[in-house]
């Protein structure tokens, strides 16, 4: 699997909810799924990391992505960050991924994730949990500071 077949996999399942794929060169940063309400980043990975103790890197997930989300976010819109490693999903707050993704060990992604599904998509559970109310997000002093030496 890729992240292309994962886009193609969530565009399908998310079909009820109007689910469309951007590609958005005007505005860097952009998520990579639009539904009816609101954006969803999209990141694959072959395997975890072999050790526990490992910081889960994803190298493409950028400085911009994570902007996006917290703006998005403060405003109160729906943002979301998927995440596929092998069989296994994890479905986080864009803004929570925002802080930890890149620097946290794979048992902290699955502990601050919103969902965690060990073996496959469930489709049903996914639209449920998309289309229930996000939680407001807040941001302390603490965490723009870290927000601006992301890199």
């Amino acid at each position: 699997m890729s992240e292309s077949t994962m886009r193609s996999k969530v565009i399908q399942t998310l079909k009820p909810l109007n689910a469309f794929a951007v590609e958005n060169p005007c505005l860097p940063g952009t998520p990579d799924v639009n539904f009816s309400e609101g954006w969803i980043e999209l990141k694959w990975l072959r395997a975890w990391p072999k050790r526990a103790s490992t910081i889960v890197k994803l190298p493409h997930y950028t400085k911009e992505q994570r902007i996006w989300a917290f703006k998005r976010r403060k405003i109160g819109g729906q943002a979301w960050f998927l995440l596929q490693v092998r069989r296994e999903w994890l479905l986080l707050d864009a803004a929570v991924a925002g802080l930890i993704v890149n620097y946290a060990t794979r048992q902290e992604l699955i502990s601050h994730a919103t969902a965690y599904f060990a073996s496959g998509l469930p489709e049903e559970d996914l639209i449920l949990l998309l289309l229930s109310e996000q939680e407001a997000f807040q941001i302390d002093q603490n965490q723009m500071a870290r927000l601006k030496e992301l890199k």
